[in-house]
This record gives structure tokens, sequence and C-alpha cells, in this order.
């Protein structure tokens, strides 16, 4: 059989033209991203520990500083479980190979399934929990024993059983001493307390209890009050492989005291140390391999040097022998001891390697060089500040050593054998401020641009080569990366970061987060949330919080404006940061704003704690500025600007017991794309646009009445004020402006009917409420209001005039929708031009989620109580329903669970569908690009490259092999016609 050329062309086609998807993939997990955090790890409430008796491998549990319980897989360093519980420095106790782990928070204790992460019980009360131990193995002694204390009274230890929770017995402390722990052995429950001299420092009392009853057994003073001061001298307390061991220091931290709780009998030690180097810090690693003795390494720390004294005690002649000593070595090192196989082992991590030893000589075990890694362009390699190991022994000489690592950076990391297994961000946490930015993008471009459209011809061809020239140092790495760009393009992969390269659809942004730990990082928002460079941009003491206002962007450097007037430049390119600044404490700086002037400098204005300004001596301002400040009474302010001096506008002062909640503004540089809304009978509702409206939500105390005033911040004019009654100011209050309209939610009783509400007879519901109200010019199609027929309008004149002018009040359509939970924050998606619908951004802390609810279903004019007619229909309306659940669809973190976030902050990609979108807060990062109506302008996953260029290659090649045949076939018909 012969094959026609016509035959071969169609068999191509047949197999080319496979089905193509119509429906775009789901983009879930793919173009967004997720930073799963615990929080900064605290030393005393990590460790590593099996979730049951009958599991072989571990898992790393801690009680972070963002009060968050997690257990974190050693393998992978992905997060197994966690739970969030309340604010306060807990406590956590695991017994050992128990299935359960065991928290402690203010006043309440809770049993947590070790492998699950579910609740077993809880348990309360009304005093803060200062101790906690718990006890397994059988018998009297088991379960758990807390000591708690309320204010100005007496310390109560209880206990309770490990199954339920149930209390079993209690003892009063009936003095009012400080209570410091506890410590559970065979012989009794060990109550240890601080009783203060009769001149200076304390005196250490320590009560023992029957674990069966709570009997008092009898209780012993420990003469320590020339050696401790508060509960800070104290080193350590608590069972060491059921022995109960306490541990102090003298003033000098030169001098150990041991005590085997019970017992009246001190034991002394004295730390050689080294030569000529004071010791500041002393920390305690113990071990036992046995029932009699108890393995004490003592970590020494001075300025330059860390170095090691291990001790062994027996605890039956409480005969205490210093076996060897570890050199000093200088840089953080932090050592953590372990028991395996009835050994213990000690483990020594620096910078440089892991060391490991025995408690019986200071011959090293095993030695891994580590190789610093300097994650994340991370400006200054962090130090170790804590350390917990484990060790599986493989022979007689060969161990494993697994270590998990706290930085100073507060980032966590895990040591394999001198190699590095995970690496966790934990420093990302509590993020107080974000701004997005866009280095060397297509923003960048057309600045440059606008410089060049206002400069002279010489000015501006001069300054094109000078941009052609900084681009083509780029070309090699352009031209490098173009393979790698083009089959990632036709396989349909997720383009990966290219560094300065090119970003055709603008998602490859950079986010700039500070937190309140004093660090600023740069993230890439286009490679999974990708850290770019991390920087301690402020050294904040224990404690304390950085204050951060706002981040603002301006080419390739950000201004970091800090509550009390502080401020800092940072390179968005190298993270290096400069100019620091600092406010004046005579003036009462609470912040400043930054304004350019007449010539286009940049000028910083300080706004003081009573909302006046201090403006500098030598500015030049436009005299239209308008500053808006509020003080610290909640009086909001608007001040004139002129040269060096600044006047009073208006002041919006809320009335007795009325207190403002919230205060939305416009988004700045919100493109606005149409001035009026088309309906469906081609006629046009104007909208109410103008730029300089304030929401400020108020709630009073006294009659719980909300109220949220519309207010024009050039004149100080109410434009529109909306009242709820019944109002729960405890549950959050959250609002937004946009174009024209504006939402806000509120938790508060309303009536389930169209009755007078104040007829008692009528119930009232209690739900959370979402209220959305939508400016226009006038109520009636095609017309602009009273200022329509007016050549020139002000913003100061008064919004209604009476007798001698129009008014300009705004019609205002109002629409309220009952929603299933609380709105804490809200936004809307921006978008390049601001032609697409924008959604409403959501944060839902009781679902753990970011919502984008569809603008569609707000719109108030949706027609209420009958469905939609042709006309409305074709408007996009549909019948309004009161319930307003929230779409699983909606969510934007899809199966996630998003802890901690507090903001939203979104920016324009360079496509009009897509809007960029990142959440932040105390805990969690996440962040993701939505398409409010869709990607009508980028082609979706499905799309098939490869088969659309084969397609067309088969039709250039069927065409190529048919015109010769077309040609001849029609010149044989024109010599036919002869």
């Amino acid at each position: 059989m012969r094959w026609s050329a016509i035959d071969v062309v169609s068999l191509l086609l047949l197999l080319l033209s496979c089905p193509i998807e119509a429906i775009y993939a789901d983009e879930a997990y793919q173009v967004d991203f997720h930073h799963v955090l615990l929080g900064i790890p605290r030393a005393e409430t990590t460790f590593l520990d099996r979730p049951s008796a009958a599991s072989k491998a571990s898992l790393l549990y801690t009680l972070s500083e963002k009060s968050v319980l997690g257990a974190i897989n050693p393998k992978d360093g992905s997060v197994v479980w966690r739970q969030p519980l309340d604010n306060g420095s807990g406590l956590l106790k695991a017994p050992g190979g128990a299935n359960t782990v065991i928290s402690a928070i203010n006043g309440t204790v809770q049993a947590w399934d070790a492998a699950e992460g579910r609740l077993i019980w809880d348990w309360s009360s009304s005093g803060d929990i200062k101790a906690l131990e718990v006890v397994r193995g059988g018998g009297a002694g088991q379960g758990v024993y807390i000591v708690t204390q309320t204010v100005g009274s007496k310390a109560i230890v209880k206990k309770l059983s490990e199954d339920s929770g149930v209390l079993i017995w209690e003892h009063e402390d009936q003095s009012l001493d400080i209570p410091y722990g506890l410590s559970v052995s065979k012989e009794g429950v060990h109550y240890v307390a601080l009783h203060s001299a009769l001149l200076q420092g304390s005196k250490i009392r320590v009560t023992t209890l029957q674990p069966s009853s709570g009997v008092n057994l009898g209780s012993v003073t420990l003469n320590a009050d020339k050696d401790i001061t508060d509960a800070s001298s104290l080193v350590s307390i608590g069972p060491i492989a059921s022995h109960p061991l306490l541990m102090w220091s003298d003033r000098g931290s030169r001098n150990l005291r041991f005590n085997i709780l019970g017992s009246n009998h001190i034991i002394h030690a004295k730390l050689d140390g080294e030569k000529g180097k004071d010791i500041d810090k002393i920390q305690i690693r113990a071990a036992s391999e046995g029932e009699g003795t108890v393995d004490i390494l003592v970590h020494c720390q001075s300025q330059t040097l860390h170095w090691a004294e291990v001790y062994q005690l027996n605890m039956r002649s409480q005969a205490l022998n210093k076996i060897y000593q570890l050199p000093g070595l200088e840089g953080l090192t932090a050592f953590s001891a372990t028991v395996h196989s009835d050994a213990t082992y000690f483990i020594r991590t620096t910078e440089r390697d892991v060391t490991l030893f025995s408690s019986n000589s200071d011959q090293s075990l095993g030695q891994w060089p580590l190789q610093p890694k300097p994650h994340d362009r991370m400006m200054q390699y962090p130090g170790i500040t804590h350390a917990v190991s484990e060790v599986v022994s493989r022979g007689t000489s060969q161990y494993a050593v697994r270590t998990a690592l706290l930085l100073s950076s507060g980032d966590w990391k895990l040591i394999y054998n001198g190699e590095e297994s995970w690496f966790r961000p934990e420093s990302l946490s509590g993020v107080v401020a974000a701004a997005w930015a866009d280095i060397d993008g297509r923003e960048y471009l057309a600045e440059e641009l606008a410089v060049e459209s206002h400069s002279n011809v010489v000015t501006a061809y001069l300054h094109r080569l000078t941009r052609h020239a900084k681009d083509a140092r780029r070309l090699p790495s352009w031209a490098k990366a173009l393979p790698e760009r083009i089959v990632e393009s036709l396989s349909g992969r997720e383009p990966r970061s290219q560094g300065k390269t090119w970003d055709s659809f603008g998602f490859h942004k950079v986010i700039i987060a500070a937190t309140g730990s004093g660090r600023l990082f740069a993230l890439e928002a286009g490679d999974k949330g990708k850290i770019i460079w991390s920087v301690q941009a402020s050294e904040i003491e224990p404690g304390q919080h950085w204050s951060v206002e706002s981040i603002e962007v301006d080419k390739d450097y950000a201004l970091v404006r800090v509550f009390g007037g502080d401020s800092l430049r940072v390179n968005l390119k190298q993270g290096t940061v400069s100019d620091n600044q600092f406010g004046n404490p005579t003036q009462s700086p609470k912040t400043n704003v930054v304004l350019p002037d007449t010539s286009r400098a940049v000028v910083s204005i300080q706004v003081n704690t009573d909302g006046s300004l201090r403006m500098p001596q030598s500015s030049r301002l436009d005299p239209n500025t308008i500053v808006v400040t509020q003080d610290e009474k909640k009086v909001i302010r608007g001040w004139t600007l002129g040269d060096a001096k600044s006047q009073l506008a208006w002041k919006f002062v809320p009335r007795p017991n009325e207190k403002i909640i919230t205060i939305a503004t416009r988004p700045s540089n919100e493109p606005i794309a149409s001035i009026g809304k088309a309906l469906g009978d081609r006629n046009v509702l104007y909208k109410f646009l103008n730029p300089n409206l304030l929401v400020i939500g108020t709630v009073t105390t006294d009659t719980s009445l909300a109220s949220f005033y519309i207010l024009d911040s050039v004149s100080g004019s109410i434009v529109h004020t909306l009242t709820h009654p019944n109002v729960d100011a405890n549950q959050p209050i959250a609002s937004t402006l946009s174009e024209n309209w504006f939402a806000y939610s509120v938790f508060s009783a309303f009536s389930d009917d169209a009755a007078d509400t104040s007829d008692d007879s009528h119930a009232l519901t209690q739900g959370h409420q979402l209220v959305v109200s939508e400016l226009f010019e006038s109520s009636v199609p095609n017309d602009r209001g009273a200022l329509g027929s007016t050549s020139n309008f002000s913003s100061l004149r008064p919004f209604t005039v009476d007798g001698d002018g129009p008014g300009n009040s705004p019609y205002v359509v109002t629409q309220t929708y009952i929603i299933p939970a609380a709105i804490s924050f809200m936004t809307v998606t921006t978008t390049l031009q601001g032609i697409i619908p924008r959604s409403l951004l959501c944060v839902v802390p009781a679902l753990n989620s970011v919502y984008a609810i569809p603008r569609a279903f707000l719109d108030p004019r949706r027609p209420v109580g009958r469905d939609a007619v042709a006309a409305e229909m074709e408007e996009g309306l549909f019948r309004h329903n009161a319930v307003l659940d929230f779409d699983p669809k909606w969510a934007l973190n899809h199966m996630r669970e998003v802890l901690g976030v507090h903001r939203v902050i979104t920016s324009p990609s360079l496509l009009e569908s897509t809007s960029l979108v990142f959440a932040f807060g105390s805990l969690d990062m996440f962040g993701t690009r939505i398409a409010p109506i869709g990607g009508f302008d980028i082609l979706g996953k499905g799309f098939n490259k490869i088969q659309l260029i084969g397609t067309v290659a088969a039709l250039a090649i069927g065409t190529g092999l048919l015109a010769p045949m077309a040609r001849k076939k029609q010149t044989d018909t024109q010599w036919k016609g002869i």
C-alpha cells in the first residue's frame, strides 16, 4: 500500500489533535507558599522524646515563645502537629516513653496525645501554675503534680490523675514563701520555695509530701541566703532519673552547691575554671545511667570562652567527684546530655564541629566537622544558644549523633553526624510590618522612562545609554537561563526565580518583612517564599518588642519607620542597613511622616504623642497638603501644611464614653477604571469617588452602640453615618474602604424579622454581621447629583448647604449579611488598572483561614425578597440571601491551617486579572496570587504548548507538501481548458 502526502498529513494531524482541557488545572500548592512556624523554641521546654513506648523513633517537642505547642519530625523538619495555647510562659513535660505530653500555661493543665496532638483532658484553676512535674511507672507516685498560686495568696501543691486530669489531693502551703519548683521521687513529693532571710537574700525551704495522700512528711530549710538573691540564682531542679536534686551557685559563680532534696546536707564544689576568666553564666546538663549515680556537666561561660567541668554524684554516699574538664573554646558553644543503653553521653556543639564525650573520660568518642551554611544570605552567621541531642551506638566504637540547635537568630536546625538535615526559619514568626517591592521590575522601568520623557533630548539620550549599559550586564545570565526557561515553559512547570532576569508577569516581586525581634527579611513571592536575605536591623533586649509602624519602598531602598520617631533605610538588593535616625525624646515623638516638598526632596515631619506636628525649619511643602493625625486620647486632627508651619484644619473628637476601634483609608495609588456602574438597561449609576474619605469606627462603652463615620479628611465633614446597637466591643471589629464602597464587620444583636426591635416581644439574635455600603452621586441613573451642573467643586465646602447652594451628599446603598465567624482584618485585592471587580480579603481567626469573597456576593444592590429580572441578571445581580456562608472555594489557603495571621497586604501584578496576596502576623506567613474573575489574560496550566507547536509544525509541513501538488493541479486544469 502506497501512502500519499495527504494521507501522511492527515495521520499527523490525528495524532496531534488530542482533546485540550477547557478548565484550568487547580493551582493550589503550586503558586502559593506557606511558612508553617512554631515560633522561637524555648530552651527549657524543648526536648527529644519517643511518642510511645513501642515507638523506635523520637519526635522533637517544644513549647515556643509564641505559646505554640508542637512536634517536629527530626528526619525532615516537618511539623507533625501543633496546638496554639494561651499567651504566657508555659511549662512542658513528657513522661519518657508515654503516650502523652503535659503542658501547663497560666492556670490550665492539658494532656495531649504525643503522636497526633489530640487533646486528651484539661484542668483549670484560678491561679497561675508555677511548677509542673509528671511521674510514670505505676504505684502511688504516678500522676501530674503542679503548684498553683494566685496573686497575694498562698501556694497550693496539687496532684492530678495522669489519665483523666481529676484532682486527687491538694496541700496548701501556710507560709507566703515564693514557690520555685517540684521534684518527685520514690521518697516523696519535694516542694521547693524561697523564704526571705532576716537581713538579705533568701533561704531554701524544702517540704516533702506523701505521693499517695499529700500528707506533710516534714520540711527542711537550707541556709543559702548568702548565695540566693531571687529565683534566678538557682541553676537547676528536677528529678534526674527519679533522683531529686537541687543545684545553685554562689554570687561569684565560682562555687556550686548541691542538695539531695529531703536532706539538709549541702554538697560543695569549687569550679576550677580558666585562668584569668570570670564566669558570667552557668548552665547544668545532667543525666543518670543508674540508680546510684548522677552525671553532671557544668557549662561555664565567660565573655570570650566556653568550657565545661564534668562531675559524678553518688546519691547514696552523697560524694561528689570531678571526672574531667573540657578546655575553653572561643565562640558560642552549646552542650547537651543524653542517655543511651545505660550510658550517659555529653555532646559539645560549636560553630566548627560536633564532639561526643562519655561521662567517664574526656577522650572524644567521635568528632564531626561542620560546614557553616550562611542560610538565606544572612548578614552575620548566627551563633548557637541551645541544643538537645540523642545518641545511638552502632557497635563498640561507631555512634550516630542527632542534635537540634537553636541559633541566636531564632532559627532552628538539626545536625546529623555533622551534616545539616534541615533548617527551620522560626525567626520569621512575629512579623509586625511588611511591604511589597519591585526590584528592577516593570515599575522600575516605568520610572526610568518617565525621567527620560521629562528631560531634554541630550539628557534623555545619555540616560537611555546608561540604562541600556546596565541592562547589558544582565545579558550573560539571561542567555544562560534561556534554555532552562524554554524547557520550563514548554513543560508547563512554574518558572523558578532567575535572580534579576526579566519578570514577564510581575509574579516575582519581593516582600520586605520586619519582625518584633528586630529582624528584617526579604522573601521571593514567586519562588515559594524563599528568603533572599535576612539581617538583624535592631538590637532588641529580651522581653522588648520592635514596634515597626510601616515599611515604605522607594526603588532599591526601603524606609522602616518605628513608633517613637526612629527610622532606618535598608538596601533591598543587599540587605545592608544604613541611615539610622532617632526621634527627639524631648518632643515626645510618636512617629514621623515622609512627604515630598515642592522641589521633590524628601521631608520628614515628626508627629508627637499629642497629635501635633513638628515641622522642619527649611521645608517648602505644597500648601494643599493635608496630614491626619491621632493622639493618645484618640482625637483625630487634620492639618494643612505650609512653609515650615502647620495649621489645624479640623478636629474629630469622640463623644463621652466613645472610643475609636478602627480607621480605614483607601489604598494608596488605587486605580479607578470607571467613574460609573453600567446597568443592565444600558443606563449608568455614577460612583461617588472621593480619594480623601476615611472610615472611622467607634463603640460607646456604656450603651454598646457602634458608629461608623464616613469622613472627608480635607474638610473634616461627615459624609455618612451608620450605627449598630447591642455591639460586643470584645469581639473583633474590622473595616476597609475601596473605590466608592466600604465594608465592616461587627458582632451584635439583631432582630429576626422586620418588626420594631424596641418591642420586648420580639427576640434578638446575636451573631456576626458583615455590612457593605456603596456610594453613588445620585439614586437616579445618568444623573451626576446636585453638583452635576456646577463647574467648580471644593472639598472644603460643607456637604449639606442650606439655602445658598447645592448639597453634594452621596446616595448610599447598604446591605447586611450574617456570617458564620468573626473577621479580624479585611482589605481588597488590587490590580494594575483597576478594571476587574475587587474581592474582599478577610482574615477569619476561628477558621485559621484567609477568605477572598467575590464582589458579586457583596453587591448591596442585589434584589431583596425576589428573583433578579433580566436586566439585573445581565448586570450580574442575583437574589439577596441574608446569610453569607463562607464557601470553601473562597479559602485562599485551601486545606492548610494558617495560624496567627493578623494582616494582609496586596500588590498588582503585570496581568490585570491577577493580584498578589501576602498574609502575616504573630506566627505563620502565607502568600499566593488570586484572579477574582479568572485568569483571562494568561494561559492555564492545562494548556499544552508542545501540542500547539506540534500542530503548527504539522500544518506547516502539510502546507509545504501540498503546495506543489496544488500548483500542479492548477496548472493541469489550465492546460485542459485550452
